[in-house]
């Protein structure tokens, strides 16, 4: 693709009548630019044809060593003609890890025409594993399409691809064939047009405002023979990389349509986590509703494995999962990085361990706090075990038995709470502080709010009773602030 200010075109014909591909001749001086060289825009992308010929696999990793990451193959042209090097150009690109797009040379002056040439392209096309995924672009710049309706056929032979399967679509013009012909790329974009345009000194970023700038034919890559076509693309149109690939920096990263990927990527027969493209060792790892190891190499694990001391099961059946129970050392960040696994998921819930019950929610053990389980209420200490006994909790007492079941239950008698009364001890009743008689130690008492009261004249149960200065209901024949009373001797207590 030469698309410049004044362009004029040579097309060879074959003793069969078949029109090779056509070359471009420059009308101004431009420039010739070794890539890598400063003051220069970013050569992103490459178009190469068959003037370049049989390119190797070494010429297009000597492009990736100056930042090239996309490749543009031209694949035909018209209704007959096809690239004779379009294959070898395509795998070898493929091979040095580059994201390959193609393009089509086009001559149609209706939409009939277009829908040809493009069902021609997208044969093509198919035929060189080109997926809906992979950029197709229309390169327009022949004179002879430039007709009226231009703007209608080049749609219909967008159209036309995205009919074949192929919605990855992009369209290749100029200023000089845009402004001559009246074509009107908003049908497609701007951020979908790759714009040609040679300025005289090339130093700096311009049509930012397209999805890619083409600012050069002239361009050789050290150790590459020839000049090629370049281009700074802003939209990650052609260069929109994916796989484990040699970045710039000669590290190798995962790349998901041009961005450093994290997660989970089958790779050479196993799974490997990466994280913004770099790989992880070691590590656990959370997706798809499981969780997974990746071991010293990166590989996600399979069968049982000894993992930080514990045995642990992946299972045998592709699935790379942990499939285990218990507390498992998964260096996470809370409670010295352990956490509690079912069946290989982090539960949330109560789980019996070590003598005592403890909850877990995401499988993180949580300390002091209140848990709702299986209809009862439960408290979790400081070191996150369910608690038994009496309990004193934010100044308040509570029951949670001593048999075993560590649930809460309504408190009743004569229970220490630290009250500043009769040596700490209230009486509480279903869980309240009680106002009334209660028999405790062979005799009745007297509470008030789980006080216990002590000399005095109490009434309850249509009768009158005293409690002595120790608490305790009297009985017998009393003298009582210099007066005699009987209270009976038969354990009933009151006064007659």
């Amino acid at each position: 693709m030469n698309l410049k200010n004044t362009l004029m075109t040579l097309a060879a014909v074959s003793v069969f009548g078949v029109a090779a591909e056509q070359q471009s001749i420059i009308a101004h001086a431009e420039p010739y630019i070794t890539a890598g060289q400063s003051n220069t825009p970013k050569t992103d992308v490459v178009d190469v044809s068959s003037y370049q010929g049989n390119l190797s696999v070494q010429d297009f990793q000597a492009m990736r060593s100056k930042g090239v990451m996309g490749v543009v193959v031209k694949l035909t042209e018209g209704t007959s003609y096809t690239n004779p090097y379009d294959a070898t150009q395509v795998n070898n690109a493929r091979a040095a890890g580059m994201r390959v797009s193609a393009y089509h040379y086009a001559h149609f002056t209706s939409q009939s025409e277009a829908r040809d040439e493009a069902n021609y392209f997208a044969d093509r096309a198919a035929k060189l594993g080109f997926t809906s995924s992979d950029l197709l672009v229309d390169d327009l710049e022949s004179s002879d399409s430039k007709v009226s309706g231009i703007t209608d056929n080049a749609k219909a032979f967008n159209d036309q691809l995205h009919a074949r399967g192929f919605a990855n679509t992009g369209l290749y013009t100029g200023p000089w064939y845009i402004n001559s012909s009246g074509l009107d790329v908003s049908f497609i974009g701007k951020n979908r047009t790759w714009i040609a345009d040679y300025p005289d000194n090339p130093t700096s970023q311009l049509h930012t405002d397209y999805g890619m700038w083409q600012w050069s034919s002239k361009v050789s890559f050290p150790g590459v023979s020839g000049n090629f076509d370049v281009s700074s693309d802003y939209v990650s149109m052609a260069n929109a990389k994916t796989g484990y690939l040699l970045d710039t920096d000669g590290q190798w990263y995962w790349f998901e349509n041009g961005q450093r990927y994290t997660g989970f990527r089958y790779y050479m027969g196993t799974y490997y986590w990466f994280e913004n493209g770099v790989r992880f060792d070691n590590a656990w790892h959370e997706a798809w509703g499981h969780w997974y190891y990746t071991d010293a190499n990166g590989r996600a694990v399979q069968g049982v494995q000894n993992i930080d001391g514990q045995s642990l099961d992946f299972g045998n059946d592709g699935g790379f999962y942990l499939r285990s129970t218990g507390y498992i050392f998964d260096r996470s960040s809370q409670n010295g990085g352990y956490r509690w696994y079912e069946n290989g998921q982090l539960f949330t819930g109560f789980r019996y361990y070590m003598g005592t019950y403890y909850w877990f929610i995401d499988g993180v053990r949580q300390n002091a706090g209140w848990r709702s389980a299986w209809g009862y209420t439960y408290y979790t200490d400081d070191n996150g075990r369910a608690v038994q006994g009496i309990q004193t909790i934010d100044g308040k007492v509570y029951n949670f038995g001593n048999d075993g079941t560590y649930y809460e239950r309504n408190l009743t008698g004569y229970i220490y709470d630290g009250s500043s009364q009769n040596g700490g001890y209230r009486w509480y009743e279903n869980g309240q502080l009680f106002t009334g008689f209660r028999y405790y130690m062979g005799t009745y008492y007297w509470f008030v709010n789980g006080v216990r009261q002590n000399a005095g004249w109490r009434q309850a149960w249509g009768y009158t009773y005293y409690t002595d200065d120790n608490g305790r209901a009297v009985q017998g024949t009393q003298v009582i602030d210099g007066k005699t009373y009987n209270f009976g001797n038969d354990g009933t207590y009151y006064l007659r």
